[in-house]
């Protein structure tokens, strides 16, 4: 009866010592399979597998479950490695979506993404590249480098003007357009987007675009009022950047949110 209560004993104790091998087995496996794609690392939780370990650890006496055990503790160090480039990378790419940075890239031209590349390449220059007469010409170039104020000032006028805003009030004080003017005109622009429209959208730089770059501001001016006056409204595809135009159907809705337009 003692021999049976015994045996009994230690087939407990082996299947309770086989059970927590196989723990040890899956977190291995685990951390495997999450090395091997592109899971995310932060899907282990690192402290509970550690617990798990630790639990585990003082029970051991048998150099091949201790070798397993040294394996997951590692395993796990490489899961860490793993989160820390995760967060690096996604701070590097300031947190866009890259899914939607992959789709906006498949759309473009290779002509367009070779000139973001371009516009975007800041090669480094190294120690071993300089030379002394190189830095010689570097001194003199900036130091005979015209300031920048002064650079554009023919052309341009005086650059230390700030930018700022003109509305209607300034317009009439100029004498380039009355009220009643500047109405009609927001009337036949309004009238004229509709006509073209035809209760759609349309692309909002084709319909401003004019005959030369002075009428394309002048309409794009004019625009801006009748989107201001909820008489039309301007949306934008989040993977092109296309701007779309449309005329508003009966009363315009309360949420609205100022949008930035270059006009070249």
């Amino acid at each position: 009866m003692a021999t049976r209560e015994g045996t009994r004993n230690s087939e407990g104790r082996k299947d309770s010592s086989d059970k927590k091998l196989e723990d040890i087995l899956r977190l291995i496996e685990l951390c495997r399979n999450i090395q091997s794609s592109s899971v995310n690392p932060f899907e282990v939780d690192i402290r509970e597998k550690l617990l798990v370990l630790k639990r585990h650890l003082p029970e051991w006496n048998v150099i091949d479950v201790m070798l397993k055990d040294s394996e997951a503790m590692q395993q796990l160090v490489a899961i860490v490695k793993l989160q820390d480039q995760y967060i690096k990378h996604r701070a590097s790419a300031l947190y866009i979506d890259p899914l939607l940075l992959e789709l906006k890239i498949q759309l473009i031209s290779k002509e367009e993404l070779a000139e973001s590349f371009a516009k975007c390449w800041h090669p480094i220059a190294q120690l071993d590249q300089l030379t002394p007469r190189g830095l010689e010409k570097a001194f003199v170039y900036w130091r005979e480098l015209v300031p920048f104020s002064e650079r554009f000032k023919n052309q341009f006028g005086n650059p230390g003007e700030s930018a700022g805003m003109i509305g209607l009030d300034e317009l009439e004080s100029l004498s380039i357009f009355t009220k009643e003017e500047f109405e009609a005109r927001l009337n036949v622009i309004n009238k004229e987007l509709a006509d073209r429209s035809n209760g759609k959208e349309m692309d909002y730089r084709e319909f401003i675009k004019g005959k030369d770059p002075e009428e394309t501001a002048l309409r794009g001016y004019l625009v801006a009022f009748v989107v201001t006056e909820g008489r039309a409204t301007i949306r934008t595809a989040p993977l092109t950047e296309q701007i779309f135009i449309s005329v508003i159907q009966g009363k315009p809705d309360d949420e609205t949110k100022s949008v930035a337009i270059v006009v070249r």
